[in-house]
């Protein structure tokens, strides 16, 4: 266990009750005092010790909760006959990226998997120590495409795909842009409670824009520090199960065997076979100790950050926001179509704002704890 050293206690008690009065319950008085000082703002502690286990997790979630006075699991109402479920991620600390040994064995690696490319190779370092200073609530699953579809109806919203020429799909050998594809026609079949796809960056922008509106709340894409925190839930190793990604079976929906029925002996395979080559409908996987589904594998999940690949030298120690500005967004999480090393937890990736892949995604955040 990486030892870290622990932060003070910042959890605020909450004020104390007004006394009782003596006679006959008669309310108490403050004879001569002026105005009553407000409340005191709820704060929560900030998790020092990192890595932890399921049981912890679990702990930390409850006394979060407990001190601020709010549930770990928060469901909003985004239209229709659908809600969306959120869970409490505490604040902590952790070590974002890859460690050195994990770097080695990406190198030799990534080129057998065909997929990565040179990103694999140096912007997931240097591994450094984060800081969340602040919980937050974020979604169990990727928003489904029918979540998607109650807010493309009550805003009359058109993605990008859809007003031009189309969305990049699989076509049986190759990725290439086809016109006519979008999150209604990704190129496979799809029900309701499968992941929205071919959804661009400014797609997802829109819509927590719109569910901010709609719910009053502060809806957000998360920050890559905020997903990695999350997807890893304590965990310090490769995968969020282990560091083997063989161990990933009944873990998320990848490039398995199923996947390679479809695309070919083109890269490299989980070893199982989950039965869904491309999308699955979200939350069919076992969740992480924070009760987080699908952050490896379904669908890829844009963060808000702009793409860096230094930035992890210069990035600030606590709640980094990414750079200010560039030409691509960042992407975590690898989808339905992610090899191997695509599953890892600190695995990045990166394209325009304006690209839908047919595995490109997303989920929410809220940043507010309390409305």
């Amino acid at each position: 266990m990486l030892a870290i050293r622990p932060l003070s206690l910042l959890l605020i008690l909450p004020l104390a009750l007004a006394l009782q009065a003596a006679d006959k319950g008669a309310p108490a008085t403050n004879a001569g005092a002026g105005p009553a000082s407000p409340p005191a703002a709820k704060s929560a502690e900030v998790y020092a010790a990192w890595p932890f286990d399921a049981r912890e997790a679990v702990r930390r979630q409850d006394e979060t909760a407990k001190a601020l006075d709010v549930h770990k699991l928060l469901l909003l109402n985004v239209g229709g006959k659908t809600a969306m479920k959120l869970v409490l991620v505490p604040a902590g600390r952790f070590l974002m990226g890859s460690s050195p040994k994990e770097l080695e064995i990406l190198k030799r690696e990534s080129g057998k998997a065909g997929v990565l490319g040179d990103q694999a190779q140096s912007d997931e370092d240097p591994q450094h120590e984060i800081t969340l200073t602040k919980p937050f609530f974020m979604a169990a699953c990727p928003v489904t495409r029918g979540q998607f579809a109650a807010f493309a109806a009550d805003d009359g919203y058109q993605t990008d795909a859809e007003k031009s020429a189309g969305a990049v799909v699989w076509d049986g050998s190759a990725w290439d842009k086809v016109a006519g594809a979008s999150w209604k026609k990704p190129g496979f079949e799809q029900t309701d409670d499968h992941p929205a796809v071919c959804i661009s960056h400014n797609d997802a922008a829109a819509y927590c824009a719109w569910l901010g509106t709609k719910t009053g709340r502060t809806v957000a894409l998360p920050t890559e520090a905020q997903w990695e925190y999350a997807c890893r839930a304590g965990a310090a190793t490769a995968y969020p199960w282990g560091d083997a990604p063989d161990g990933g079976k009944g873990w998320c929906n990848a490039a398995d065997q199923a996947a390679k029925k479809v695309m070919g002996d083109r890269w490299s395979y989980l070893a199982w076979d989950d039965g869904f080559a491309h999308t699955s409908p979200v939350g069919k996987f076992k969740p992480n100790a924070f009760g987080l589904y699908d952050m490896p594998g379904n669908a890829s999940q844009w963060c808000s950050d702009w793409y860096d690949r230094g930035y992890y030298a210069k990035s600030p120690k606590a709640d980094p926001q990414g750079p200010a500005d560039g030409a691509h967004r960042v992407l975590r999480g690898g989808g339905w179509f992610a090899p191997p090393l695509g599953c890892r937890s600190a695995a990045r990736d990166r394209i325009m704002p304006e690209y839908g892949f047919s595995y490109f995604g997303f989920r929410v955040v809220l940043n507010d704890l309390e409305k």
